[in-house]
């Protein structure tokens, strides 16, 4: 009997153990597992933060090279044309040759454009197509009397003032009054209602009884000028019946 008890006791005690030591085990392997775990989310983690700080650090070296390329190309500009907005800079007479050079220096076809502006307003025309560089100096050469610029385009613009009516208006210009009586140009007859440049505010009372009638039906169905001598002969006459700003503004 007391063997029995023994070999029992035994066997309860073996049953004890090899629980502790499948639970031990248990905890063993889980222990590993979580370390290893946590290692490897480490190492993702390192991974991650590395990469995204050398594509910061890549876009930080693409942003200071833009900004710094951008402020080369602003002081190279500034440096021909004298100021940062090159397509602003008008280069006169006097600058001819720096235009010139920079149309060299460039070595790029350009279109041309002239712009007229007479007293009338500001006439453009185009050339066809662009010009090569040699073109393109010969104009200039030929071109003494017109002031010449860049555009922001990259285009070239010849300009002059011209102290006379363009060309085509010329051919149809009026000058009459228009419905608030206002002295005007117009291209055609006041009627058209085509302004062209507005003068001054008449005193319409004052010019209807300084002036015969027939004047004043001329101006309602427009007087025809035809150059700048006519032009300014109109104006001077009906400057006298202007409106100064204080009548304009009750």
């Amino acid at each position: 009997m007391s063997a029995f008890r023994l070999k029992k006791q035994l066997w309860r005690r073996w049953r004890r153990w090899k629980k502790a030591l499948w639970v031990g085990t248990a905890c063993a392997v889980l222990t590993v597992c979580a370390w290893s775990g946590l290692r490897v989310s480490d190492r993702l983690s390192d991974l991650l933060t590395g990469s995204m700080s050398a594509v910061e650090a890549k876009f930080a070296e693409l942003n200071t090279r833009t900004v710094s390329n951008d402020t080369l190309l602003r002081e190279q500009a500034s440096a021909v044309f004298g100021q940062e907005e090159p397509g602003e800079r008008i280069l006169g007479l006097g600058d001819a040759k720096s235009l010139s050079r920079i149309i060299e220096d460039t070595g790029l076809s350009r279109k041309v454009h002239y712009k007229t502006t007479y007293v009338s307003g500001d006439e453009v025309r185009d050339t066809f197509g662009p010009m090569n560089p040699e073109k393109l100096q010969a104009l200039l050469s030929e071109q003494p009397d017109w002031q010449g610029r860049i555009g922001s385009d990259g285009d070239v613009w010849l300009e002059r003032s011209v102290n006379d009516l363009s060309p085509s208006c010329k051919k149809e210009a009026y000058i009459g009054i228009d419905n608030e009586g206002n002295l005007t140009l117009f291209k055609g007859p006041p009627k058209r209602e085509e302004a062209l440049k507005t003068f001054f505010q008449i005193d319409i009372g004052t010019m209807k009884s300084s002036l015969p009638e027939k004047v004043w039906r001329q101006l309602q169905g427009g007087i025809r000028v035809q150059d700048i001598d006519e032009y300014n002969s109109v104006l001077s006459t009906f400057s006298d019946y202007a409106r100064d700003d204080s009548e304009q503004t009750m």
